[in-house]
């Protein structure tokens, strides 16, 4: 046994950086996830749909709660409201992509599609592209959120079927009511 402990410390005393060694810090949150920690809050939206191949015009009104999921890479929202189509709730995740440099929006509601856009920012604005299908069209969407200022943040969203004429299919603000 006593062998055993003297072979022991030896090692060690050869190796003394074996035990010192740490682990490396894991990475920290960064500016893009600052960005995003500004949509943290309950917000009280309102908005106007057009009527387009997304539906009826009408008047939308509802409640989105965003926060810093844990670790503070990704914001988590819920939302609540009421439009054209009637009651709505959907979830959402907005990301930072550190390897393709984008944002990234994944959102599922209680309708039949869910949505996956990509994102940039550029001072206060915000441009969300993706794609949908459209009765068997494939349409382009954009959606730009400008922060206006720490509790309040305007919204239009556009269709094309080319990405040269663009057509706004829903105009909108939000107001932060808690953070």
């Amino acid at each position: 046994m006593r062998k055993h402990l003297i072979a022991g410390s030896m090692l060690l005393a050869m190796c003394p950086t074996a035990v010192l060694a740490q682990p490396p810090a894991p990475p920290q949150p960064g500016p893009e996830q600052k960005s995003l920690s500004n949509f943290a809050g309950t917000w009280k939206m309102e908005g106007q749909m057009e009527a387009s191949p997304m539906g009826p015009a009408g008047t939308m009104t509802g409640t989105e709660t965003c926060r810093m999921f844990e670790g503070g890479w990704h914001l988590v929202c819920e939302s609540k409201g009421n439009g054209p189509f009637g009651a709505m709730t959907g979830h959402a995740v907005m990301t930072y992509d550190r390897n393709t440099k984008q944002y990234r929006y994944f959102a599922i509601n209680n309708m039949p599609d869910a949505e996956i856009a990509t994102g940039t920012k550029s001072g206060n604005a915000w441009t969300w592209t993706s794609k949908m299908d459209m009765g068997g069209k494939t349409m382009q969407s954009r959606f730009v959120i400008t922060e206006d200022s720490p509790t309040s943040h305007s919204y239009r969203w556009e269709v094309s079927d080319d990405g040269k004429a663009w057509k706004t299919v829903m105009t909108g603000k939000s107001t932060k009511t808690t953070t």
